[in-house]
C-alpha cells in the first residue's frame, strides 16, 4: 500500500544536459529516459527523466543563457533545482498553506493529474506538490516506468534541504503536510524522509538519499548536478 505524502522526484539544473546524463548513466545504469521536449521547450528547458523503481531523477538544462534558468546556471553553476512530493489531496494542502499565509505559484491540471509549484521562499526550495491518480502512477506513465532501472539504485528514499533556519522550515513543511516531525529538523514522508540542514554556500536541495541495490555501495557519495547522491541501506532511512 502506498503511503502518502512521499518524495517522488528530484530535479537538478545543469549547464549541459547530455554531459550530465552521461554521468548519470555511468553511475546508475539507466539506458534510456523519458522526455517531453515540446512542453519543456515552452518553459525554456531541455530535460530527461531517469526512472528507478517508482521514483525519479529529472535533469534539466536551460535552452538559452538569457532565460531564468540560464541566468541561474550562470550565477551558480549546476544546482539542486526542485523537490517533488506526492500527496493524496492537493487542495487540502493548499488550504493548510493558506492558513500560514503561503500560496502556490500555480496549481493546475497536467495530463489528468493535479500539479502545483511553490516558491523557494515558501518551502526552502522550488517545490512541486502533486496529486496523482491512481497513487501508484506518475506523470508520463506508463513509459516512465518502462524506462526504470534498479540495477544500482532501487529508489530515492530521502532528500536534504539547506535553509537559513532549518527548524522553522521543517515546521512549515510539517504544518503544510499535516505530518509530525520525528525531531526538530526531520520529517518522515511515508517510505521517504525530508531533512533540513543549515545553509552554507548552497541553499535548497543539496543532497538525495538513494537505496543501494548492492550493500557494498552503502556509504558511497556521487555528486551530480551540484547535489550529493548518497547511497544508503533501507534501514538507515529514518521513518
Amino acid at each position: 500500500m502506498t503511503v502518502l505524502p512521499r518524495i517522488r522526484q528530484v530535479v537538478v539544473l545543469v549547464p549541459d544536459l547530455e554531459e550530465t546524463l552521461a554521468q548519470c548513466r555511468d553511475i546508475f545504469g539507466n539506458a534510456t529516459g523519458t522526455r517531453d521536449a515540446e512542453s519543456m521547450a515552452e518553459l525554456g528547458f531541455e530535460h530527461e527523466v531517469l526512472s528507478f523503481g517508482d521514483t525519479f531523477l529529472e535533469v534539466c538544462a536551460p535552452l538559452t543563457a538569457d532565460s531564468v534558468g540560464g541566468r541561474l546556471v550562470e550565477r551558480k553553476g549546476a544546482v539542486g533545482y526542485m523537490l517533488v512530493v506526492q500527496v493524496a489531496d492537493q487542495q487540502v494542502v493548499i488550504d493548510r498553506a493558506a492558513d500560514l499565509g503561503i500560496a502556490p505559484l500555480f496549481a493546475q491540471d497536467f495530463e489528468g493529474n493535479r500539479i502545483s509549484q511553490w516558491h523557494p521562499k515558501s518551502l526552502g526550495t522550488l517545490a512541486e506538490i502533486d496529486q496523482v491518480e491512481p497513487a501508484e502512477s506518475w506523470h508520463f506513465a506508463p513509459r516512465i516506468f518502462d524506462a526504470a532501472c534498479t540495477d544500482v539504485v532501487r529508489d530515492i528514499v530521502g532528500a536534504e534541504l539547506a535553509t537559513p533556519d532549518p527548524e522553522a522550515m521543517a515546521k512549515v513543511w510539517s504544518q503544510v503536510l499535516d505530518l509530525p516531525l520525528s525531531d526538530p529538523t526531520t520529517l518522515p514522508l511515508g517510505e521517504t524522509v525530508l531533512r533540513f540542514v543549515p545553509a552554507g554556500e548552497a541553499t535548497g536541495l543539496v543532497a538525495v538519499d538513494v537505496a543501494a541495490a548492492d550493500a557494498a555501495r552503502v556509504g558511497d557519495v556521487e555528486r551530480i548536478g551540484g547535489v550529493d547522491f548518497r547511497f544508503v541501506a533501507d534501514v538507515e532511512v529514518a521513518r
